[in-house]
């Protein structure tokens, strides 16, 4: 009698042993399926259609017997069926934005840990799905809101340009006795700087920005000298710098800062500011300090890199931010300071070589 029960746990335990092997070696193949699948997905970039085409192989080692997927890719459809289909499917199905998936698995006639590890693996292959085109659509909203970044960008190197078309006509209409040759040396002096932003909105229009553009050299103090000329801003500026940059970053960002300048004076009835500059060079960077003599106090300090914000109704609320935007994806930085009883003080950072 006690043998036969030594021999019964003897049997049972040979039954769980295998049994435990039995899943433990069915979950090493369902783990390493999986770990397949993620993998085949970076190969292919997280790209949907690819990864449909590439999978079926690992899905058929996991035990599905068939598979059949339709996919509407922004307006054009494709198609993909493998392996039987026999008995029932499983329906699953993906929409995300201008994508839909739908898909048929086709399982094997498996009942208990078979169905098991089965469902897991079509789970696992839903979410990577889901998951690239998550991706995507991601993608695509970000590359719109830079294509909207750059629309509004353009927009106000238009109106400055328009702006100063006005006020060239507007001079040139009630130029005064005796007075035309000075009119004609300020338009020489500007029409140089207007050609420039004229030609650098036609090129961004045409050809877009150039990753690999090659950098240009630009003397710091020729730049601040020639743009305060511009503006009809009186300057005065210690320091000087060459740098390196690619693009016209650094003649956009200091555009737009001093043009506010002027705007501010003209606006309040202040006269034209005394601007100081102040060129440090540095092991790194360059750092650029400018102010204004007479200049008056921001009255929302923390708003003046908001876009869309204006003291002014008929600005954009967009030169400062633009300018900031620009340097950062430089390499350098914009940032303002005023205390109690000195003007408003803009400081830049501008590497070197951009």
């Amino acid at each position: 009698m006690i043998e036969q029960i030594y021999l019964a746990f003897i049997l049972m335990g040979i039954t769980i042993a295998a049994v435990v092997a039995a899943l433990w070696y069915q979950a090493r193949k369902a783990s390493r399926i999986n770990l397949g699948l993620i993998r085949l997905n970076e190969q292919c970039n997280f790209d949907t259609p690819m990864f449909l085409e590439q999978a079926w192989p690992l899905l058929e080692q996991a035990g599905l017997m068939g598979l059949n997927w339709r996919l509407d890719w922004f307006g054009i459809v494709k198609q993909g069926s493998y392996g039987r289909h026999l008995h029932a499917s499983t329906y699953k199905e993906i929409e995300v934005a201008e994508m839909k998936l739908t898909m048929n698995f086709y399982q094997r006639d498996n009942r208990g840990e078979q169905r098991y590890f089965e469902e897991t693996l079509i789970e696992t292959f839903l979410l990577l799905l889901r998951t690239d085109m998550l991706i995507k659509a991601s993608a695509i909203d970000a590359t719109f809101s830079q294509m909207s970044k750059l629309n509004l960008f353009l927009q106000h190197d238009i109106k400055n340009i328009a702006q100063f078309i006005q006020l060239m006509a507007d001079q040139l209409a009630t130029v005064p006795a005796g007075k035309e040759q000075k009119i004609l040396t300020h338009l020489r002096r500007a029409a140089p700087l207007i050609r420039h932003r004229a030609d650098r909105i036609v090129h961004t229009l045409t050809a877009g920005s150039n990753p690999h553009e090659a950098l240009r050299a630009i003397q710091l103090r020729v730049v601040l000298s020639s743009l305060c000329a511009l503006h009809e801003l009186e300057v005065q500026i210690e320091g000087d710098a060459l740098i390196h940059s690619a693009g016209t970053t650094i003649d956009t960002a200091l555009d737009n800062i001093l043009k506010n300048y002027h705007d501010a004076s003209v606006r309040e009835h202040t006269g034209q500011p005394l601007m100081m500059i102040t060129i440090e060079t540095h092991a790194q960077h360059v750092s650029i300090a400018i102010t204004a003599s007479n200049g008056s106090h921001a009255p929302a300090l923390e708003r003046l890199f908001e876009p869309f914000w204006s003291s002014d109704a008929a600005g954009l609320g967009i030169g400062l931010y633009q300018a900031k935007q620009m340097l950062e994806m430089q390499g350098g930085s914009l940032q303002v300071t005023q205390d109690a009883d000195t003007p408003l003080r803009f400081n830049i950072m501008f590497p070197l070589q951009a």
